[in-house]
This record gives C-alpha cells, sequence and structure tokens, in this order.
C-alpha cells in the first residue's frame, strides 16, 4: 500500500480569515499524526497498546475542521483523510499480524509520505501567506516564531527540544569578491544542503541574511550536538559552484542551546547565538552548545 496522492490545490492571495484557519488546521492534524506514528511506533516495539486518547487526538484533528474547511481545499483536506484511513486500517491489521516486521516495513512509506505531502501543503499555502522565505525556499522568521512558541507549548509540558543559529562564515567577502547574484545562489544552495540533512519533522527557517534557524523537536543533548556538528561538516564538504564555472568553499559556524520549561523561547535564542558568537571566536566552521 502507498500513501494515496493528494491534490495541492492552486491558492488565492490574499488575507482571508478561513485561510489563516485552514493554515492552522493544517498544522495541527501535521503534529498530530506525527506525534501518533512515533507513539504507534514506540508502543509496538514494546510490546504495548496504543493509549485510546493518542487515536482521539488525531481523528480530531482530522474530523474536527471538516465544517470550516473552505469549498477550495476539500477536495485535498477529503483525500488528506482518505489517505489517513488508509494507513491506519493497515497499522491495525500489524497489530494482528505475527509478522510485524514485514507489515512494518510495508506501511512505513505510506506512513512517511502522508507526513511528507502534508508538510508540503504547508509550505506551498503558505508562500501565499507571507511564510516562506522566496530565495531559499525555507519558512521565514514570521513562521519560525509561531513554530517556536508551539514548541516552547509542549516543553512547558515536559517534551524536549534544542534550537540552533547557523551563519556563513565571511559571507560579506564572499558577495564582494563574487557578487551578490552568486551570494544568492550560496545560500540557496546551502539552504538545500541543511534541509537534507534534517529530519522530516526538524524546523529550519531562514532568520536574516545569511543566519539560519533549525528546530530540533525531541532531540536529546548529545544528538543534538551531533546533528548541528554534522550539518557544518556537510556544507564544508564540497565547493558550491558559482557562475561561469567557478566554485567557492563555504563553511558554516552553528550555536545550540535547549529550551527549558518555563522560559520565554526568545530568552534561549539568545543563548543559542552567544553559542554561535563562541563557535566564531574559535575559529568558525564549527558547532557549539551552551546550556
Amino acid at each position: 500500500m502507498t500513501a494515496k496522492n493528494l491534490r495541492f490545490t492552486t491558492y488565492p492571495i490574499d488575507q482571508d480569515p478561513d485561510n489563516h484557519t485552514y493554515l492552522e488546521d493544517l498544522v495541527n492534524f501535521y503534529e498530530a499524526w506525527k506525534d501518533y506514528w512515533q507513539l504507534w511506533l514506540r508502543e509496538n516495539l514494546q510490546g504495548r497498546a496504543l493509549p485510546r486518547q493518542a487515536e482521539q487526538t488525531v481523528l480530531q484533528a482530522l474530523h474536527g475542521p471538516e465544517s470550516r474547511i473552505p469549498e477550495i481545499y476539500r477536495i485535498f483536506w477529503r483525500d488528506l483523510q482518505e489517505s489517513y484511513h488508509g494507513i491506519v486500517h493497515q497499522m491495525q491489521e500489524i497489530q494482528a499480524s505475527t509478522d510485524y516486521e514485514s507489515g512494518l516495513l510495508a506501511v512505513m512509506p505510506a506512513a512517511e509520505a502522508l507526513e511528507r505531502q502534508c508538510f508540503d501543503e504547508i509550505v506551498t499555502f503558505s508562500k501565499n501567506m507571507g511564510e516562506v522565505d522566496p530565495l531559499t525556499g525555507l519558512l521565514n522568521r514570521r513562521r519560525m516564531e509561531q513554530d517556536l512558541a508551539r514548541e516552547q507549548s509542549l516543553v512547558d509540558r515536559g517534551a524536549s527540544a534544542y534550537i540552533a543559529m547557523l551563519d556563513v562564515d565571511h559571507f560579506k567577502k564572499l558577495n564582494d569578491q563574487f557578487g551578490h547574484v552568486n551570494g544568492d545562489r550560496v545560500l540557496k544552495e546551502l539552504a538545500d544542503r541543511l534541509r537534507a540533512q534534517l529530519r522530516p519533522y526538524d524546523g529550519l527557517y531562514r532568520y536574516g541574511g545569511e543566519e539560519f534557524f533549525a528546530l530540533f523537536p525531541g532531540m536529546k543533548k548529545n544528538c543534538a550536538l551531533l546533528a548541528a556538528q554534522r550539518l557544518c561538516q556537510k556544507i564544508a564538504s564540497e565547493p558550491f559552484r558559482l557562475d561561469q564555472g567557478q566554485s567557492v568553499h563555504v563553511t558554516i559556524s552553528t550555536g545550540i542551546t535547549t529550551l527549558l520549561p518555563q522560559v520565554p523561547a526568545k530568552e534561549r535564542v539568545v543563548i543559542a547565538d552567544a553559542a554561535l558568537y563562541q563557535a566564531k571566536h574559535e575559529g568558525r566552521d564549527q558547532a557549539r552548545l551552551l546550556p
């Protein structure tokens, strides 16, 4: 079984409040599905039944908004529902089967495809809501602040998350030497490389200029530091191609820290920025973590 190919809609560019509500409903289902899928994997591996509340939460996120979904988006939403229920039916068959491993291998592509298609719909829709950076295709600072606030609320209830500030080393020098057109090319390719290294549910945003911001939900300290180091290594691993056959070696510096319960997220962003400064001060092309 594969996930249904969900049909994307063509969005009107306006400030209709219904569009904002639809985006909120879409993000709510996306988050609920991710949580449900990860919980299902964990509980099944340990031989435990999934809590009823987990299923109720994702069903509410999927069916609760039905009456308020604008007409132009209803075809996509129905496709979303059909894909979800098909996957859940297969998950139930796996639970009743003695061949758990084969069943899991069969359902995983569909489950991951549903998550990716939902994410792509959010990005496509957001482009018309002023939440996507036009150069890199990443979500912008406005959307970052919204997602950060949502993640902070989860941390306040016991979840864990890390954040990272990333900055291109010597970017002004690159712009001066090769021109702004090539500078833009570097930023776009850099964003693509970073995105490819992250998990589907991590957040990556263009913070401003040559600065980027990453959000790592559910990540622990050691994994967060390794993830940040891997990003630095990936960017430095091969040159960036420029116009007229030229190329340039690019590195980034990264500062990371954790979100803390009941501590404003903006204060933790300041700490991540301080960790970034430390990485710059100690030689660049590296990641530093501050508690």
